[in-house]
């Protein structure tokens, strides 16, 4: 099979230069720096500056009226601030815009986050007056901000209007991967002003793997439109056109995690599904509460993906994993789904819970087990692997969840647990890309990846009988895993300090005698130690392909978001496993 250059890696490098020289700068006035990104520095210092105690905060509209004087610096969140009055410290405003009305004063600086500043003519302002256009992503904890996760990053124009703001953004699609390469999405995105902004984007998803030719299976699009409702920015409704191609499960490994190690080592920790189709859906969410829910209502066809030939820099010559078959056909499908989150941070959590969870209900459809053929050959051991071609699903209904505790033991060890549980609610089979596979570094780390899969990957199949014949056709396995799996995971994790001092001087009393040496800490190197243990089953609900208990154990060292590990299975086949995660374990 061909071998063709990531074409996606090579636009991500050369385009940021030429964009960024062409992107647009709206001043707002003089002695003012306006800005459309927010910096990952400047974010971090806009929440430390909103979380100081000594500040005065407000939440949502505010107003101070002329004649009014603040004595100190104001924060606001989620405005706008109409000021009309004197503040005599800094004013800061997150996600709202500032309003100067005529005889305003300000005794320092002006900070505008997600909004925009008007009325610099009719104010007195001592300091500097500085606006970034992006949003500060966030989630509350104790009334403080913490910072939420940036989305996936672009570049591109981006515009600010009197009704709202546009942008065109190109960026890189979700992860590196044996389908697709690197896909590039592009497109623009609206949004509107107002306590009820509506959002719509539309993106092209150009799926890298084929190299410069381009056809139709080389092209997606995902195009949603949302209003929010209520005034507050907490409900919102919307719709979507999609065509995707989805990992079939995500949850083990990061987005970046899984695209290094397909690039880098030739090795795909997920497999993949297309669906195609439309959806409407409503989602409910709140910075004051740790819930949110979501429902919707999803008309797509599903079908089965080959593997392609993505370039990697390592065992590029390799052949990649075959991908396995799926239910195919169209479907409709209501999913709820929700989560609670009362987590202290959430990338490094050391208190709190979080809970997420979906349950999907497939209402009409024809989703059938594609036409397949065995090669001739000897039956593996125990009973038929393949589901009988042509076999409907029908009305099929599935459930996942992800409960997790973190508690913190001292001030340099924590104590946390995990539990999953998934698969058919209804005691039927499930289509291919609705079931469960554990083994790998995601999982259970003793255990090769995808090794606990109900013995869906003990042979190979084709579409066709003339596919057998044919080199260049592609092999498949005839499915994905289990229709139920369940699996625990704790971990206790501990520190190692290290420190060096030099620099000794004389520690003197109040009477200016000589009780000791005071020496400053000049160098600390303190990784987290982590030890851990996992066990977690699999089965199946039409035959006993059943996977036994399994159980492994580990240790680990991380340095900031970067940890080394091994893993030992305590039953089972299986050796040592030697890994790196960039981040957490979960």
């Amino acid at each position: 099979m061909r071998k063709v250059a990531p074409l996606g890696l090579a636009l991500v490098l050369l385009l940021p230069a030429v964009l960024r020289a062409q992107e647009p700068v709206e001043p707002v006035g003089a002695d003012s720096i306006s800005t459309l990104e927010l910096p990952d520095q400047v974010a971090d210092s806009v929440v430390a500056v909103f979380n100081d105690p000594l500040r005065l905060r407000l939440i949502g509209t505010a107003t101070v009226s002329a004649g009014d004087t603040i004595v100190g610096s104001v924060s606001v969140l989620e405005g706008p601030l109409t000021l009309a009055g004197r503040i005599t410290g800094d004013v800061l405003v997150v996600n709202g815009d500032l309003q100067l009305e005529q005889g305003a004063s300000v005794g320092g600086n002006v900070t505008v986050v997600g909004g925009r500043v008007g009325g610099l003519e009719n104010a007195t302002i001592s300091g500097a007056v500085t606006t970034y256009a992006e949003r500060l992503r966030y989630r509350r904890s104790n009334g403080d901000l913490v910072r939420a996760e940036r989305p996936r990053g672009g570049i591109g124009f981006s515009n600010a209007f009197e009704w709202g703001r546009s942008d065109f953004l190109i960026a890189t699609g979700d992860s590196y991967n044996r389908v697709e390469g690197l896909p590039i999405t592009f497109g623009p995105r609206v949004r509107t002003e107002g306590s009820n902004p509506l959002r719509v984007h539309a993106l092209a998803i150009y799926r890298t793997e084929t190299g410069i030719r381009i056809d139709t299976d080389d092209l997606g699009y995902y195009v949603q439109a949302e209003q929010f409702l209520g005034g507050r920015q907490e409900l919102r409704i919307g719709a979507t056109a999609h065509s995707l191609v989805e990992p079939i499960e995500a949850w083990q490994m990061t987005d970046l995690e899984s695209g290094l190690s397909t690039f880098f080592l030739h090795r795909d920790f997920r497999d993949h599904f297309e669906r195609e189709g439309v959806s409407l859906f409503t989602t409910w969410s709140s910075d004051r509460t740790p819930f949110s829910l979501t429902a919707a209502l999803r008309y797509e066809r599903h079908r089965s993906l080959a593997s392609g030939s993505p370039w990697s820099i390592f065992r590029n010559a390799e052949e990649w994993r075959p991908e396995p078959l799926v239910g195919e056909g169209k479907v409709t499908i209501a999913r709820l789904s929700g989560a609670f989150d009362t987590r202290s941070d959430p990338l490094e959590p050391s208190t709190g819970w979080y809970l997420r969870g979906h349950i999907d209900q497939g209402l009409t459809g024809d989703l059938i087990y594609p036409e397949s053929f065995a090669p001739e050959g000897p039956e593996p051991e125990g009973p038929n692997l393949l589901v009988d071609a042509g076999e409907s699903f029908g009305r099929f209904s599935a459930g996942f969840i992800d409960i997790r505790r973190y508690n913190r033991v001292d001030p340099r060890s924590r104590l946390n647990f995990r539990l999953l549980l998934g698969g058919s609610l209804s005691g039927e089979p499930l289509p291919p890309q609705y079931q469960h596979a554990m083994g790998g570094e995601g999982t259970l780390p003793g255990y090769d990846l995808f090794s606990l899969d109900c013995g869906a990957r003990s042979r190979t199949v084709h579409r066709s009988l003339a596919d057998v014949d044919d080199p260049e056709a592609a092999a498949y396995f005839p499915r994905y895993g289990c229709d139920a799996f369940a699996l625990f995971q704790a971990e206790y994790r501990g520190r190692f300090t290290f420190r060096m001092r030099w620099d000794s001087a004389p520690w003197m009393d109040d009477d200016d005698e000589e009780v000791g040496v005071a020496a400053e800490p000049t160098w600390e190197f303190a990784p987290d130690w982590i030890v851990f243990v996992d066990a977690g089953r699999g089965w199946n609900l039409d035959s006993s392909t059943d996977e036994p208990l399994s159980v492994d154990v580990g240790a680990g060292l991380m340095i900031g978001r970067v940890g080394a590990f091994v893993a030992l299975p305590l039953s089972g086949s299986g050796g040592l496993n030697a890994f790196i995660r960039l981040g957490p374990r979960f």
